[in-house]
C-alpha cells in the first residue's frame, strides 16, 4: 500500500500516532520520537521533510485553541535569534561531529530535567521569564543547534517551561515551532531538499498524527498546572535519556 509492506505501515501508524499524542499534550516532541524512530527503516531524507510538513499542519489546528496563552513578547526575540542564529549552524555543520553534538545536547536535557523534577528547582528556578537579550540568546542556542545537529527545540523547550506557567509554556512552544518549521520548510524548498519527499509517507501518516493531536488535547484539557508541568519534565527526562543512548551507540561509546 503506496510503496510500504504491512511491517513498515503498522510503525508509520504507531510511532506517528504516539509522537502526536504526545505533541497534543505537551506541544512539542513529535520529531524528537518519530524522527528517530522511523529512520530505522525509511531513509532520514524521508522522514525528516515529512515531520516537518506535519508538524506544520499539526500546529496550525493546535495554535487558535491556544493563542490567547502564547507569550508573543518574548517569542519574537527567541525566534528572531534563531533565525539569525541558523545559518550559523549550518556553517559548523560540517566542522562538528553531530553525533558527539547530539549527546551532548541529550546529557544536558536529561540532567535540566531531572534537577527541574527536584525539590531543589522550586527554590532556584527563575519565577519570570528573561527581557529581550535572554529571549534573543536562547532563539540563538535554538537556531544554531537545528542548523548543526537539526534539534533546535530543547534550549527554547526548557527556558519556557522553567520560567513561565505550563500552559503559557506550551502555546509558546506551539507557536515557536509554527514560525520555525515555516522557516526551515522555506530553506529546504529553496535549496532543492524537498525534492525527494515522499508524499506517499505524508499521505498515510497524516490522519494518525491529526487523530494523536485529537487525543493529546483532550488529555492535556485534563491537566492542571502541576500534573502538565510534571509530565513535561518526565517527558524531557524520557526525551534526553533516549537521545543520549542513541548517539552513544551510533559513536560506540
Amino acid at each position: 500500500m503506496f510503496g510500504f509492506d504491512f511491517p513498515t505501515l503498522l510503525m508509520i501508524a504507531i510511532v506517528t500516532l504516539a509522537a502526536f499524542i504526545v505533541r497534543g499534550l505537551s506541544g512539542f516532541g513529535s520529531s524528537l520520537i518519530g524522527v528517530g524512530a522511523l529512520s530505522t527503516v525509511l531513509p532520514p531524507a524521508q522522514v525528516v521533510p515529512t515531520y516537518l510538513a506535519l508538524e506544520l499542519v499539526t500546529s496550525l489546528n493546535l495554535l487558535p485553541s491556544v493563542w490567547r496563552h502564547v507569550n508573543w513578547r518574548s517569542l519574537r526575540w527567541v525566534v528572531g535569534g534563531s533565525v539569525l542564529a541558523t545559518p550559523l549552524g549550518v556553517g559548523l555543520l560540517a566542522r562538528l561531529d553531530v553525533d558527539l553534538m547530539r549527546l551532548i545536547v541529550s546529557a544536558c536535557l536529561l540532567a535540566i530535567a531531572l534537577f527541574m523534577l527536584s525539590g531543589l528547582a522550586a527554590r532556584l528556578a527563575p519565577r519570570s521569564a528573561p527581557g529581550a537579550l535572554g529571549s534573543l540568546l536562547v532563539g540563538a542556542a535554538s537556531g544554531v543547534l537545528n542548523g548543526a545537529a537539526g534539534i533546535g527545540g530543547p534550549p527554547a523547550i526548557v527556558f519556557y517551561f522553567a520560567t513561565t506557567a505550563a500552559a503559557v509554556g506550551r502555546a509558546t512552544i506551539i507557536a515557536f515551532f509554527l514560525l520555525t518549521n515555516t522557516y526551515v520548510l522555506l530553506l529546504a524548498g529553496g535549496s532543492g531538499l524537498l525534492a525527494e519527499v515522499g508524499w506517499q509517507l505524508i499521505i498515510v501518516a497524516a490522519p494518525f498524527a491529526l487523530a494523536g493531536i485529537w487525543i493529546g488535547q483532550h488529555g492535556y484539557s485534563r491537566l492542571d498546572d502541576a500534573a502538565l508541568r510534571r509530565l513535561i519534565w518526565r517527558l524531557l527526562v524520557l526525551l534526553g535519556a533516549l537521545g543520549l543512548g542513541a548517539a552513544a551507540v551510533r559513536l560506540g561509546v
